[in-house]
């Protein structure tokens, strides 16, 4: 752990938790803060090279990190099953990060779904899905949303329909959708001891980022350049933190949202933040859950 983010005690032993897209960016420091609590850490990851490379990072800050690499490619459905058909363990918690950010308008996933909503929403969606008989009793499922979702606009109907619009704007609707579906899920499992909440990173970026081997490398000279914007910004290590206390922390409760909670949200300690209207509604939940069961093809067991 970095000096200004130390390692806190291990409060988490004897508890696993799954970080889809664990290999690199906030996923990788989310992975590495748990493991520094002493978590047993799944690494949800679709390249084996990437994953080694983080199980070593890791182990260079937290030495007897409980780790295992999940081979796991959430543009895939096949994959999905495999990886959950032999899980082989309970899970405390589910941390719904792997995601594309920027893809040509033509990218498909495996299946032929558009590759953004395809990986960042239906692909989480048919994951928990398919890990509910490995949940534990009080789990909690983590969807790792986005500001952006605020200025995106959700059609159950066109979800997987072809786009016109920017990269940012696409990215914008599936983590809009991504949360939307925590948000339902929370509904559903309301008066149970399971809950489903959102989180954000803000604005955390690479130079800012303690380095880690074969992780954002950034040259010295750019992160000097960078250093005077971190009173605005913040690097993927301080970005994990709302993600992590929304999955960990005794104060979080039912269908809530995390970030960072400082100006504009781009950074700070984790505070309750504001979810747009439109992806709490129920009607958008239920809507894009119908349409998520029926264009992966995996019924939710709620």
């Amino acid at each position: 752990m970095d000096a200004a983010h130390p390692s806190p005690p291990e409060d988490l032993r004897d508890r696993t938790f799954l970080v889809t897209g664990a290999n690199a960016g906030i996923g990788y420091c989310c992975a590495e803060q748990l493991a520094a609590r002493g978590a047993r850490v799944l690494l949800g990851c679709r390249s084996p090279e990437r994953a080694a490379t983080a199980v070593t990072a890791i182990r260079g800050q937290v030495p007897e990190a409980d780790l295992r690499v999940l081979p796991l490619d959430l543009g895939s459905l096949d994959s999905i099953a495999r990886a959950t058909a032999d899980l082989g363990e309970h899970l405390d918690g589910v941390v719904c990060n792997a995601g594309v950010k920027a893809a040509d308008r033509s990218a498909r996933t495996s299946d032929g779904l558009d590759l953004m909503v395809g990986t960042n929403f239906l692909g989480h969606f048919a994951l928990v899905a398919r890990l509910e008989p490995f949940l534990a009793p009080d789990a909690r499922v983590v969807a790792v949303g986005s500001i952006a979702h605020r200025f995106a606009r959700l059609d159950a109907a066109s979800l997987d329909a072809p786009w016109t619009g920017s990269s940012l704007r696409r990215y914008g609707r599936s983590k809009a959708a991504l949360m939307a579906f925590a948000f339902e899920l929370a509904r559903r499992w309301s008066g149970s001891a399971r809950s489903s909440v959102s989180a954000h990173p803000g604005y955390a970026v690479d130079p800012l980022t303690p380095s880690r081997p074969g992780l954002a490398e950034v040259s010295g000279f750019v992160r000097a350049v960078a250093a005077p914007t971190r009173v605005l910004v913040q690097g993927k290590d301080g970005g994990a933190l709302p993600i992590v206390h929304a999955a960990t922390a005794g104060d979080v409760a039912n269908g809530d949202y995390w970030g960072p909670g400082g100006l504009l949200e781009f950074r700070g300690a984790p505070a309750r933040v504001t979810a747009s209207d439109e992806v709490r509604a129920p009607a958008t939940g239920a809507a894009l859950w119908t349409a998520a069961e029926r264009i992966t093809g995996v019924p939710f067991p709620t």
